[in-house]
């Protein structure tokens, strides 16, 4: 018996000695990640519920596409990036927690699947005044003895961290995108310092706006590949939906910009016609095939004060389509549009980016089940400043003293003739000058929206100064290129129509931002996933165990 215990212990001895000096094995398994479901159908996104609940879907992973140089087809790669990037996406229904310490725990978990470990997180509340990327890192050994530190960062739900995508600066990288690409280049030095690596590849993923940053950091890595001890090939960047920051193009081979080619908003967001490209190596998964509706707003009846009364009790026949368009060619004319009529950098930098981020700052600072309230002030006629507008035109018709009956007191009511020189482009800026001074008015102060409907608005009283403030700011801003536009469609179409670029483009909105709904995206990504592009070379046997956890 003692012979045989003596014999067992060898043998167990012989094993635990062997599975000790072992090298790594490679992880290779399907992994669950977590995403952000917005709706029901990506198809049909507005006739779906917004419905906003964590979904999970898997995704298959390996140490071994890390063995294989970048850049390269690594489709499995792809997909799993997206699903990393997924898991970024800080889905909080009531917003950011107030503990600094609360980590993503949706992404630590995926992370940890994959075998990741020494994490460290930053920004993972969001500060009021914008100043924030949230990001985590982490690291793990390869079977081959280098380290793998994986940069992933903020993908949604962004709060005021949004706001610096306003921040477009008159010249050089996109200013807001550039300033968070710094914080993530700040934490990484400090990861790899502290922890002395020098024998590492780097995997960074990023979507939309945190798509953006990556895209920005890793264009600094690339032209900075010396002072971090890396090779080109050993770093593999992944963005997916990023709008364009960089004011050069530089196509770098191992960042992959991989877009859906019918994302036309996002695709038209910062245009190359400001000066911005991204980075990399632009990968169309889906062909930009999309079809529009070009449409235009008849204006025959809205000028004509005679026939508005009829228009009060029904809006049939106020819009007019054109015909059926190619979406890309018409997003390409409509940029170059509105550019050639004022909307360029600088313009959008000194002009228009104030009073947008004022007014977009109050939605994002409200958690998502409180942000529907603050787009409905604008629009609900029973409460909100829709409601109070109306109300008050109508007593200024009734006791204005502009006519003796509505046609002619219409007629020479000063809202509507500066509104309908807007709408047939001969505006100047007196006449949009004085349509503001009247919409002071209109809006009002906060304390007659309780008074008159009977409750407080959605929104709070500063909030609502804000509102006031900006709001007719704003509209001074876009003004040019409304007038431009109506000028244009009265010669192109005739003088019965109005609007061609901003009705065309708003009554599209939904088939626009389809290509950019994020879980729309995965089953064209897994669709083009082939079990044959991955060569795997053969590990060196090191010898070396390591525990990254």
């Amino acid at each position: 018996m003692k012979k045989t215990n003596k014999v067992l212990s060898i043998i167990i001895g012989i094993f635990v000695t062997a599975t000790i000096f072992m090298p790594v094995s490679a992880i290779s398994s399907q992994v669950v990640y977590p995403y952000y479901g917005f709706i029901e159908d990506p198809d049909n996104p507005w006739e779906t519920d917004y419905d906003a609940q964590d979904e999970t879907g898997t995704a298959e992973y390996s140490d071994d596409y890390f063995l294989q140089p970048s850049p390269g087809e690594h489709s499995k790669l792809r997909t799993v990036s997206y699903a990393l990037a997924l898991a970024g996406f800080e889905n909080l229904a009531d917003g950011y927690p107030t503990d600094s310490s609360n980590p993503n725990h949706k992404l630590i978990d995926l992370l940890d699947q994959m075998g990741f470990g020494d994490f460290q997180m930053w920004d993972t509340t969001s500060e009021p005044d914008g100043h924030s990327m949230g990001t985590t890192i982490g690291r793990k050994t390869l079977s081959n003895g280098q380290e793998l530190v994986v940069v992933a960062p903020r993908n949604y739900n962004y709060m005021t961290e949004w706001l610096s995508n306003f921040n477009v600066g008159k010249s050089g990288d996109h200013a807001g995108f550039s300033e968070s690409a710094n914080l993530i280049k700040e934490r990484f030095d400090n990861y790899l310092a502290s922890r002395n690596l020098s024998n590492y590849k780097t995997w960074v993923v990023g979507y939309s706006r945190g798509g953006t940053v990556v895209d920005l950091f890793a264009k600094y890595i690339n032209e900075n590949l010396s002072s971090y001890q890396m090779k080109a090939e050993d770093f593999y960047a992944y963005t997916f939906g990023a709008p364009r920051a960089s004011e050069k193009e530089t196509n770098f081979t191992n960042i992959h910009d991989v877009k859906d080619g019918n994302d036309l908003i996002l695709g038209y967001v910062f245009p190359e016609i400001w000066g911005f490209y991204n980075t990399g190596k632009y990968e169309e998964i889906n062909p930009a095939d999309l079809e529009i509706t070009a449409s235009l707003v008849n204006i025959t009846d809205l000028v004509d004060s005679s026939k508005v009364s009829s228009l009060i009790s029904s809006t049939d026949g106020l819009t007019e389509s054109i015909g059926t368009i190619n979406g890309k060619e018409f997003m390409d004319s409509w940029i170059q549009f509105v550019t050639e009529n004022g909307l360029t950098r600088e313009y959008f930098d000194t002009e228009v980016k104030g009073p947008l981020s004022a007014i977009m700052k109050l939605y994002q600072m409200r958690t998502l089940d409180k942000q529907s309230e603050f787009t409905g002030f604008f629009s609900d006629t029973s409460k909100g400043l829709a409601g109070m507008a109306i109300g008050k035109v109508l007593m200024d018709l009734m006791i204005g003293g502009y006519g003796a009956d509505l046609e002619e007191s219409l007629a020479n009511y000063p809202p509507y003739q500066d509104l309908t020189k807007i709408l047939k482009g001969t505006a100047k800026s007196d006449d949009v000058d004085e349509l503001l001074t009247y919409l002071t008015k209109f809006i009002g102060e906060y304390e007659e929206y309780e008074s008159s409907f009977g409750e407080a608005p959605a929104i709070s009283k500063d909030e609502f100064n804000v509102i006031k403030e900006n709001l007719p700011k704003l509209i001074k801003a876009l003004a040019p290129i409304i007038i431009a536009d109506a000028a244009y469609t009265q010669e192109t179409f005739g003088e019965d129509y109005s609007l061609y670029y901003t009705y065309t483009l708003g009554s599209n909105a939904e088939k626009l931002v389809v290509g950019h709904i994020p879980e729309s995206l995965m089953p064209l990504i897994k669709s083009l996933t082939t079990e044959e592009d991955i060569v795997i070379p053969k590990a060196p046997d090191t010898g070396v165990a390591y525990n990254s956890k």
